[in-house]
């Protein structure tokens, strides 16, 4: 089993509040959900319905995955997806008028050994860190991609789809209706030692993949902070919530059974050599091999002792 280290840092931007929410869920082993769930949401909706939104929905998320039955990862996934969706379709009924347009994107890992699971909706990226390269795992459900797609086809170039009006306008979000695109992996992505997983909020494209990969390829103590550092020297007039949380393997964890094994052999290995060198500096006392115990004790190599003449 791997143990997992995460960091997590937001900030508010030029926005009235933040909008964003996260959490993480370790799963009982009886559960058979792997070792550590991730959830994030960006709200929508204007300040306290956003945030209400995302809340609600990283919550409920989290609630519905501990609760379903043993089921494989990617079934529980969809399954908490849909039962945060449709709690977020009965909040929306307590007040129209008040929360209608509320929701958020989404975007959850689930670690598991030297595997990830991932499920999204929405803009919130999801990269793999891998060789000093930053690979995004999951789709972008926004227009930001279709204009990404323009630009590599030579239709727009890149000064015009970052002034795009339209640039951030999603095509799925989690809002209590029918979920039109969900990206879940059915198969797990292979994870190599070395990797980082990074979640974030689309405020943290302020920043480009490039400078993305290049400050985290600095290995700061928090990287997360780092990242949003970064994000804020960009001073970009309207810069939205942004929140990165950044996950890696912190260890290897031995089985008890093994543990027990090596201890056992750390012991015996410890008594061969005490059992050999008392062996060794007797033999060089009374048989006078002061070469010996010049590697054993530092101070015979400065007094060495002729045992033959004394009497």
């Amino acid at each position: 089993m791997t143990s997992w280290r995460y960091d997590v840092a937001g900030i508010q931007g030029r926005r009235l509040c933040q909008e964003d929410n996260y959490d993480a869920f370790v799963p009982p082993k009886q559960l058979q959900g792997g070792d550590l769930l991730l959830v994030l949401a960006d709200g929508m909706g204007g300040e306290q319905a956003g945030d209400r939104a995302s809340a609600l929905v990283v919550r409920r998320f989290i609630d519905a995955y501990a609760a379903i039955p043993t089921c494989a990862i990617p079934q529980r996934l969809q399954r908490a997806l849909d039962h945060a969706n449709c709690a977020l379709a009965l909040e929306v009924a307590t007040d129209s008028q008040t929360l209608a347009g509320m929701g958020c994107t989404l975007v959850a890992v689930v670690l598991e050994k030297t595997k990830l699971y991932w499920i999204s909706v929405g803009d919130s990226p999801l990269w793999l860190w891998r060789g000093r390269c930053l690979i995004r795992l999951n789709q972008d459900h926004s227009c930001r991609a279709v204009l990404a797609q323009h630009v590599a086809a030579g239709k727009i170039n890149s000064a015009e789809a970052e002034s795009h009006p339209g640039r951030s306008r999603l095509f799925s979000a989690v809002t209590g209706d029918s979920l039109t695109l969900v990206d879940l992996s059915s198969e797990p992505r292979a994870l190599l030692p070395g990797d980082r997983v990074l979640l974030a909020s689309d405020g943290l494209l302020t920043l480009s993949e490039t400078e993305i990969a290049a400050r985290l390829s600095e290995r700061k103590v928090r990287p997360c902070r780092h990242l949003l550092d970064a994000v804020l020297a960009a001073a970009h007039p309207y810069q939205d919530n942004a929140t990165v949380i950044l996950v890696e393997a912190a260890a290897w964890i031995i089985s008890a059974r093994w543990q027990a094994w090596l201890v056992r052999l750390f012991v015996m290995v410890l008594l061969i050599l005490g059992v050999f060198g008392w062996y060794s500096l007797g033999k060089a006392i009374f048989l006078g091999d002061n070469r010996l115990v010049g590697i054993l004790n530092p101070l015979a190599a400065v007094v060495t002792l002729d045992w033959e003449r004394l009497p």
